[in-house]
């Protein structure tokens, strides 16, 4: 029986060769997953699962459901906060989805169209 931290870090390594067969740079963080230290985040680690292109920094959750997945409060919190630029996860034997705020979503539409306006 495969352990969740192994599952967890091969499905990272899987989100990041993905991104570098579309010509993406991208890491897997080491140490991801990590308990803080006395309630305390490292300050030499980010708090991330992912960093693609050293700015957008994500979190990756796999599960064995066939359902539902299901992020902690935490992680919703630090996508609302802007801590984390997307949460990324799967199911068994699917390809990944991705979660962004929907503020970014329609930014990726407008570029998406042609049609990015100015930010004010």
């Amino acid at each position: 029986m495969v352990k969740c931290y192994a599952r967890g870090r091969r499905f990272e390594y899987h989100v990041v060769d993905k991104l570098a067969k579309h010509g993406i740079n991208s890491r897997r963080v080491a140490l991801s997953g990590r308990q803080p230290a006395f309630g305390q985040p490292a300050t030499d680690i980010p708090n991330a699962d992912i960093i693609v292109e050293e700015r957008f920094f994500g979190k990756a959750k796999t599960t064995k459901a066939k359902k539902y997945v299901s992020f902690p409060e935490k992680e919703i919190l630090e996508l609302n906060n802007n801590d984390v630029n997307f949460l990324v996860f799967n199911f068994t034997r699917t390809d990944p989805f991705v979660v962004i705020k929907f503020d970014d979503f329609i930014d990726l539409l407008r570029m998406w169209m042609g049609k990015e306006e100015k930010k004010d």
